[in-house]
């Protein structure tokens, strides 16, 4: 099983997510939070560590904390997410060809890479499931729909 965490912002109203996936892309959990707004007091405060603040300690921790499945790995399009866990890895597209230190790794699948950057490590067995996966369909197309469903779930807030 694959996680796949995000946040979006709807008129400054953040918003995270995670679904988790079986092998075959089906969803087998998903988890959302409630759109926090912060304060104009807050932001006083915070300043411009707001948002990394809201985002990491807030909503990605909350989110890992009460998942009922336990994902092999969980993939996330904001970099700044990997420091809410180990075992966290942003992912993108790459023209790279090899990984470049620890915790970083590189996918290659016909026609196209993938790179892994995290802060903890991705077991063998792990990477080839996910290659495995990338070469049998788009490995990222899971961010599309939570996506959707979070600026659904914010829509009827």
């Amino acid at each position: 099983m694959i996680g796949y965490l995000s946040i979006d912002v709807e008129s400054e109203k953040h918003l995270g997510g995670i679904i988790v996936v079986d092998d075959r892309g089906v969803p087998v959990e998903f988890k959302y939070t409630k759109p926090v707004q912060p304060t104009q007091l807050q932001r006083i405060i915070y300043g411009k560590a707001l948002e990394d603040y809201l985002h990491v300690e807030i909503i990605a921790k909350a989110l890992l904390s009460k998942l009922e499945s336990k994902p092999q790995v969980v993939l996330t399009d904001d970099v700044k997410l990997i420091e809410s866990e180990k075992g966290v890895f942003y992912i993108a597209r790459t023209t790279e060809g090899a990984s470049s230190g620890e915790g970083e790794y590189v996918l290659i699948t016909p026609g196209m890479k993938y790179r892994l950057v995290g802060n903890g490590e991705v077991s063998q067995e792990t990477l080839e499931e996910l290659k495995s996966l990338a070469e049998r369909s788009d490995i990222l197309e899971p961010f599309q729909r939570l996506h959707r469903a979070l600026e659904y779930v914010c829509s009827s807030m």
